[in-house]
């Protein structure tokens, strides 16, 4: 909420004579570090049935579907209810063979990002607003089953992306992580959202609407046949995951850690580049979620410009920026004692954090050595020093990348599972 009119003002006429339209061109992220270590080589992990340059990208979306002659597939209008289904997403260039996939994820840089596209849509029906399973769900299910009986990664990866996104750009970008992540079941939560600067000042908030379809879907995909569940909210996503896993964990007051985590098999939390104001996580969101997750991981950097703007509309500072002055002592001592939660400081890391967009924003994709530790935090719920992060000086609970760290993930990748040797 803007609480100076005249703050608001200036932000409406800065973006409106700075800020154009965002690319919508689908494409995927640059390749994580750990994937370009030329003593690993991670195919043959991978069964031969699902080495392809397609796959699926389970979705639930209260976007409305684009008409004949629109592009894309679903429009940044809002839709009736929540659709669930599938997209077919193609990685690389038309024609493309597997194997010129994977090469590619050697030699590709930030500045020559690979194209991807949406080839086709399956919708299974809207979803039910009482929770019951319909035929919709049914069929959502079934086939997320289906995906993950024909992978190893027998895990789910949830999403809930931010504003200024097509629903064609969120499905080749989080395919081309399911592609990293040894394929499992990716599934994402696309809401409507404008594609100019300026949607921030009425698309977020109103995007509040949907927390009670994302509490119905981590609900809804905890009864697939996933091991375990690990869900990830970007920017502006990050308050409408956190209000639902709120809302999630009221559903069962008299059920604790062990009993929620046999029902919703919760490993990682993460928050990326969150748009949350931080008293408010500290104090409502984080209790909740603890109670749910193995771990809370916290992605933040200092250099966010998106995240300045929005701690100067907002007066108050935000996750993905924070300023432990907004928190008490005790707020402060209460974080730092579990060890489940966990703040990653990525200021410092080397290379871009961006990929268009506002500058030191999209570090979580852009980066490959923080796209390492993403990929590896979404597909393991091990601890952060585990993942070769470490503590600086008189910081307990803030974990920062090393110098040597996609050389630390190769050594324990290879030291675990020495026939990724190359």
């Amino acid at each position: 909420m803007i609480r100076n009119p005249a703050t608001a003002c200036m932000i409406c006429v800065f973006l409106a004579n700075f800020a154009g339209c965002a690319s919508v061109e689908p494409h995927l992220m640059p390749t994580p570090a750990v994937f370009k270590d030329e003593r690993l080589d991670l195919a043959p992990r991978l069964p031969l049935e699902l080495r392809s340059t397609r796959l699926p990208v389970f979705f639930a979306t209260t976007r409305a579907a684009a008409t004949a002659g629109e592009p894309g597939h679903y429009t940044n209008d809002a839709g009736d209810g929540m659709t669930l289904g599938a997209a077919g997403v193609r990685l690389g260039a038309p024609g493309w063979t597997w194997d010129e996939l994977v090469a590619s994820d050697r030699t590709n840089t930030l500045s020559h990002a690979r194209i991807g596209a949406v080839e086709r849509v399956e919708e299974f029906g809207k979803a039910r607003e009482d929770g019951e399973r319909g035929d919709a769900e049914r069929r959502f299910l079934a086939a997320i089953d289906a995906q993950l009986a024909k992978s190893n990664n027998k895990e789910l990866v949830l999403y809930v992306h931010g504003y200024r996104v097509t629903f064609d750009e969120v499905s080749v970008q989080m395919g081309s992580f399911a592609h990293y992540l040894g394929h499992g079941a990716m599934v994402t939560f696309q809401w409507p959202t404008g594609l100019n600067f300026w949607n921030y000042i009425t698309d977020c908030p109103r995007a509040e609407r949907y927390i009670p379809d994302i509490e119905r879907l981590i609900a809804l995909v905890a009864r697939s046949s996933a091991e375990n569940i690990n869900i990830i909210a970007y920017s502006c996503g990050s308050p409408l995951l956190a209000a639902a896993l709120a809302r999630l964990r009221a559903r069962h007051p008299g059920e604790g850690r062990a009993e929620l985590a046999r029902r919703y098999r919760i490993g990682n939390i993460i928050f990326a580049a969150s748009d949350v104001d931080l008293k408010t996580f500290a104090h409502e969101y984080v209790p909740p979620s603890l109670d749910l997750a193995r771990q809370l991981i916290v992605y933040a950097s200092r250099n966010d410009r998106a995240l300045g703007f929005s701690s100067l509309i907002a007066g108050a500072s935000r996750l993905g920026r924070p300023d432990v002055a907004d928190l008490t002592p005790q707020e402060l001592e209460r974080l730092a004692t579990d060890p489940r939660f966990q703040v990653i400081d990525i200021s410092d890391v080397r290379g871009a954090h961006e990929m268009g967009g506002m500058r030191g924003h999209g570090y979580w994709y852009a980066n490959d050595w923080i796209s390492t530790d993403i990929t590896l935090s979404l597909r393991h719920a091990i601890p952060p020093g585990q993942r070769c992060l470490v503590n600086p000086p008189g910081k307990q609970r803030i974990w920062l990348l090393p110098e040597n760290y996609p050389q630390c993930v190769a050594d324990r990748l290879l030291a675990a599972f020495p026939e990724l040797r190359r």
